[in-house]
């Protein structure tokens, strides 16, 4: 625990990781659901109930594209955990703990997103399961988000590299998954794409959960299970590949 603790602390130190993953989606949502009115969209539900899946996403794709890419990349680069071992530390453990607090901090801001919706905009609340069943299913969808952002990070190492090219797969995702304009509104071929997306059925077809209709989403676990085995065998074998070339050299 004192590890995590240590971890969890480490992320508050770092400000674009708070603006972007707790007050960015909040600023959204003030400036969306202010700007257009908080109009009726059916069944007892409102525009917030639709935005705040968008929100959500918002503040889940810069800790996976960006913070946790580029925390990785300085710590392979200067060698840190090493070094930590030195002082009779758990690189392991270390390890963990850093993956584990990014993981909290996805689960906080989607907990402060439901919470300045509900507060500020009377955002609907459902039943506890289909609650777990949402956050449940951001929280997968995360951690295949946070593979990739670690193959990412071990490919491109540097991190003043990767910042722009996170920037830019940042804003790639919020064209393709509907973030600036309703996803049935965009160019077909920009929904071909959105359609191969995870985080394109959380920030949209999860709305079938938050208003119980349905409990999970089948079409989202299949995809988001697809992309985690691909991208977990990719990782495994760079990591492998660098291994054996460190034992030849």
């Amino acid at each position: 625990m004192s590890y995590l603790w240590t971890s969890i602390k480490m992320q508050f130190r770092i400000p674009v990781s708070v603006f972007f993953s707790l007050l960015f989606p909040l600023i959204m949502m003030f400036a969306m659901v202010t700007s257009y009115g908080n109009f009726d969209i059916g069944e007892g539900y409102h525009f917030v109930d639709k935005y705040f899946l968008i929100s959500t996403g918002m503040g889940m794709l810069p800790i996976a594209l960006i913070s946790f890419p580029i925390w990785l990349g300085e710590s392979v680069q200067n060698k840190s955990y090493k070094r930590l071992e030195y002082f009779g530390l758990s690189a392991q453990k270390i390890i963990v703990s850093d993956v584990c607090s990014y993981i909290l901090l996805t689960a906080l801001s989607i907990f402060v997103n439901i919470l300045f919706g509900y507060l500020v905009y009377g955002l609907h609340i459902p039943e506890g399961q289909y609650f777990i069943a949402y956050v449940l299913q951001c929280l997968y969808c995360n951690l295949v988000l946070l593979i990739f952002g670690a193959l990412l990070a071990l490919i491109i190492k540097n991190p003043r590299i990767l910042m722009p090219v996170g920037m830019c797969l940042l804003f790639m995702f919020y064209i393709f998954t509907g973030t600036f304009s309703s996803f049935s509104e965009l160019p077909k071929s920009f929904q071909a794409i959105g359609n191969f997306l995870p985080m394109k059925y959380i920030m949209n077809d999860l709305f079938n959960v938050w208003t119980q209709n349905k409990l999970f989403i089948s079409k989202f676990l299949a995809l988001n299970t697809l992309y985690g085995i691909i991208l977990s065998f990719a990782l495994i074998a760079f990591l492998l590949r660098s291994r054996k070339i460190k034992i030849k050299s």
